[in-house]
């Protein structure tokens, strides 16, 4: 009996010698397979020490390869994600899409001349402006005479422009008009040519309180002949019709003009306001008719000649910005949206489908969508 204990105990002695064997060798495997792959020593180590040091160098080699797509994340810029909803002026002269969130005043002077302001209270110089007509604009001799006379007689001199046009055309309006539009520091970019209605299409920048903005400017001016009274000087005021201006701050205006076109695009005009306007002064209807144009026809007209604009200062504007601001613009070649990127993103992406947008590119005129990062 104890002959067969003592066997079975040997026997078990040596079961548990060759697994250890086992065991060690399998030890010595790994940590010479770990050892060729990363071309580290392993010293002393177990399982737990080989697998982590393994899993850190694999992390490494990544990280300087950079990043692959499936890295990537986009953050939808606020002009991606705007919700329409409908809106009409108090009077119901007016109705027209906006996106919701944004504010609107409206001035009703005379039924002929009514003003309409679109914006974006947490951005202002995101706006939409239309006025109908403005009348009460002299013509340059008129307000010269205007002018001393207030002088002369009241001890008060409103300034050699102001609220006028003295050519009677789109430039000079916007260029002089300042104070009556709320803005500073009008600079014409380009003429981009006829609006179809009697004015013109203009690129420009101004100043909108305190917020460098770019946008289209656009307006008709005439010489209208009236009655002549003593206050007038040679009896002609000039009046000024569909006036339309539409900003975005300049950094960002390539991403909003699509927004403000579709505004544009959306507004009618309701037969009351027709009716009430033609009863107000029948006269001024048929002496000046442009307004007769629906509003989605003059969006038209303005829209195409700003889509044919020359470009080469919106690139240049956009190039300025992105290294002002510290970014870089990405392409992305399966959609055809372009993001922004912090600078240097770029770099350390190894992938196809993201492209760095490059300097004089037509891209920087496409929106930006969305926000990417890793």
């Amino acid at each position: 009996m104890k002959k067969r204990v003592c066997v079975i105990f040997l026997g078990c002695i040596m079961l548990l010698t060759f697994a250890g064997c086992e065991k060690n060798k399998k030890i010595e495997t790994t940590a010479e397979d770990n050892t060729e792959d990363t071309g580290l020593t392993i010293v002393g180590g177990g399982i737990d020490d080989t697998t982590e040091s393994g899993t850190n160098r694999t992390e490494d080699t990544t990280e300087q390869q950079g990043h692959s797509d499936a890295n990537v994340k986009v953050t939808p810029n606020e002009n991606a994600l705007i919700t329409w909803e409908s809106y009409t002026t108090p009077e119901g002269y007016m109705t027209l899409n906006i996106p919701k969130g944004w504010e609107t005043m409206t001035l009703n002077i005379d039924v002929i001349g009514y003003q309409l302001l679109v914006y974006d209270p947490s951005s202002p110089g995101r706006r939409f402006f239309f006025s109908t007509a403005v009348t009460s604009y002299p013509s340059q001799d008129e307000w010269l005479w205007w002018r001393q006379n207030t002088i002369n007689y009241m001890g008060i001199d409103y300034g050699e422009n102001w609220y006028i046009s003295p050519q009677a055309t789109t430039q000079s309006l916007f260029e002089n008009s300042g104070a009556f539009f709320g803005y500073t520091d009008f600079k014409l970019v380009d003429n981009l040519g006829s609006n179809g209605y009697g004015g013109d299409v203009l690129q420009a920048t101004c100043t909108l309180d305190g917020i460098n903005v770019e946008g289209v400017f656009s307006a008709a001016v005439v010489d209208l002949p009236v009655q002549k009274i003593p206050y007038l000087a040679d009896g002609t005021i000039d009046l000024v019709e569909g006036t339309v201006i539409m900003t975005a701050p300049e950094e960002e205006y390539t991403n909003w003009e699509c927004v403000l076109g579709q505004m544009f695009a959306s507004l009618t005009f309701s037969d009351k306001y027709w009716e009430d306007r033609a009863a107000m002064q029948r006269q001024m209807q048929q002496t000046a008719n442009y307004l007769s144009y629906q509003a989605n026809v003059m969006s038209d007209m303005i829209m195409d000649t700003w889509e044919k604009r020359s470009n080469s200062y919106d690139i240049q504007s956009q190039q300025y910005s992105d290294t002002t601001l510290g970014r870089e613009r990405i392409y992305d070649t399966e959609t055809g949206e372009v993001y922004y990127a912090e600078n240097g993103w770029s770099d350390s992406y190894y992938g196809d489908r993201y492209q760095l947008v490059t300097p004089g590119s037509e891209i920087y005129n496409l929106p930006v969508t969305g926000t990417i990062s890793y």
